[in-house]
């Protein structure tokens, strides 16, 4: 048997620190994941209660090209599920089955907005557009991940025709990067029209990536036993390839000129090589610079006030419950995972001016006061649904329905409320406002039949993960991120200042969600194997 080649210490056992930590060991390196709670994943966990199951994070994935291939690659087996995704506005509703269900989309807003149909028809000849350009993003499985070059005969007819579209799609990109909210404005004056076609997103999402969404849809699934079966694989493959994961382990100090973690309980660890896929904010936060060389602590002290300034995203709010209705029920309601406007009015400027007033001048209101600004929150947003059972009969009860349902949240406003003393009341408000619409629309009378609800703050992804502000996927759009933001720049995301240091995950690259996180964990663990490589030359 080969001897262990450099130890290499994973901070953070999510699903970039995962992708590091299998690569790493696969290649037999001495592999250490500290994570700070009992199980791996992150925000990508499925848990159960009173026989419901439930998914915390993200309710289904998007592949991208690189969530299969990776798991394929990494030599990992596993069944995944058809996950259809619908759209949902007042008493509207489509099926997003292909490119062509572009036309109920159209169909769907003239019928809400006769007036508008000239604004509608130049909105959606872009979504057409870019949707197509996302589309040439997903013809083929990354090819870090996969061997095209063994078939000559493919990468002529197919592959090198795809690159020159892709170089093209990139260009075309970069002339949609501006907030997606300020290109609508070019095409319509209708502020409600403009607010039912993002208020789902992140507030100033680049415009590219918004209105091309439509083909990402397209691309969901879900895996046999709920999203948690990603975490628990890769976490199988680590082990079996004699990596080691230690739970409960918080990191309280990180001295890199003596390659030395300290965790809160005092306990050393030495490394070689460190992986950073927790929270950036944390990890210059934690940052011990003592004896290194003073040119290097000016480049960190630059990155680290970078990183301290710069805005995370918005997070969610997740109430789950137990409903006394059969799954059929909800099947030919909208499905097992779809996007519900319960008013064409749209947020308007409850999500933007009222918020920050609200926050400005929140010490001086009254909870009623709140309280209606949470109705009209509620009221006018946009909700994503997930019903687990809908793609895995084994996920609830018989004839018995979990469902969840969420929608973005500000941080901040949460965080007054807990510091005001009201967050049980709050959770329980938010609660019944969401299954009171739901029983008025879509799902007639479901508050009648609840069997158990609770819910989830951006608090409670806070102290689940350590993610600032219960961000869900990093860096905001609404300030210049830390990071790279550009496809071509990929590859330089995992590099820091700091010696052996390398980051990954959701706040190493912007914007990251499950694939862009998985990607980061695996070029961080290029880094290090090309480092390595390099020095046992060089020596």
């Amino acid at each position: 048997m080969n001897s262990r080649k450099n130890k290499v210490v994973v901070v953070g056992a999510g699903m970039a620190g995962l992708t590091a930590g299998a690569y790493l060991s696969k290649e037999n390196y001495d592999v250490l994941l500290l994570e700070k709670n009992d199980r791996t994943g992150g925000l990508v966990s499925t848990f159960q209660y009173e026989g419901f199951s439930f998914d915390t994070g993200p309710r289904a994935f998007v592949n991208s090209g690189m969530v299969k291939p990776i798991v394929k690659d990494l030599g990992i087996e596993w069944e995944t599920l058809d996950n259809k995704i619908s759209i949902a506005i007042e008493d509207q509703i489509f099926r997003v089955d292909s490119m062509e269900s572009i036309n109920e989309y159209k169909k769907l807003l003239l019928n809400l907005y006769p007036n508008k149909s000239k604004d509608i028809e130049k909105i959606m000849a872009n979504i057409y557009k870019l949707s197509n350009y996302t589309k040439v993003l997903y013809a083929f499985d990354n090819p870090y991940f996969v061997d095209y070059m063994s078939d000559k005969k493919f990468v002529i007819k197919k592959l090198l025709p795809w690159t020159f579209k892709l170089l093209y799609t990139l260009r075309k990109f970069k002339q949609f990067n501006m907030p997606m909210e300020v290109f609508l404005k070019d095409l319509t004056d209708s502020q409600s029209l403009i607010d039912i076609l993002t208020q789902f997103f992140f507030k100033k999402t680049p415009t590219y990536f918004a209105l091309g969404y439509y083909c990402v849809w397209l691309d969901y699934f879900y895996p046999k036993g709920g999203t948690t079966m990603l975490p628990k694989l890769l976490q199988e493959k680590i082990l079996n390839d004699g990596g080691e994961i230690k739970f409960n382990t918080i990191i309280k100090e990180v001295i890199p000129s003596e390659s030395k973690l300290i965790d809160s309980n005092g306990n050393e660890y030495e490394y070689d090589y460190l992986v950073w896929a927790a929270d950036l904010k944390t990890l210059y936060k934690d940052l011990n610079v003592s004896g290194l060389d003073r040119n290097l602590i000016e480049k960190i002290d630059l990155k680290a006030k970078d990183v301290y300034s710069s805005k995370p995203a918005e997070s969610s709010f997740i109430m789950f419950a137990a409903i006394d209705r059969p799954p059929s029920y909800f099947m030919d309601k909208g499905g097992e995972h779809f996007f519900y406007t319960p008013s064409k009015q749209g947020l308007g400027d409850t999500n933007k001016e009222r918020i920050e007033e609200l926050l400005e001048n929140f010490d001086k209101k009254s909870k009623s006061e709140i309280l209606e600004w949470v109705d009209d929150f509620c009221n006018l947003n946009t909700y994503e649904v997930s019903i687990p059972v809908l793609r895995d009969s084994n996920l609830a009860p018989q004839d018995k329905t979990g469902i969840m349902v969420s929608c973005l949240f500000d941080y901040r406003v949460i965080e007054k409320i807990n510091a005001a003393g009201w967050v049980d009341e709050f959770k329980r408000e938010m609660e019944d406002r969401i299954l009171m619409i739901f029983s008025k629309s879509f799902f007639k009378g479901l508050n009648k039949d609840v069997l158990f609800k609770f819910s989830s703050t951006p608090l409670t992804i806070n102290k689940m993960v350590g993610s600032t502000g219960g961000s869900i996927v990093g860096w905001s759009f609404e300030t210049k991120a830390p990071v790279f933001s550009e496809l071509g720049d990929m590859p330089k995301c995992a590099k820091t200042p700091i010696p052996n240091i390398y980051q990954a995950g959701q706040w190493a690259y912007a914007p990251a969600g499950v694939p862009i996180a998985m990607l980061t964990g695996w070029h961080a663990s290029q880094e290090i194997i090309k480092k390595s490589k390099g020095m046992i030359l060089n020596n």
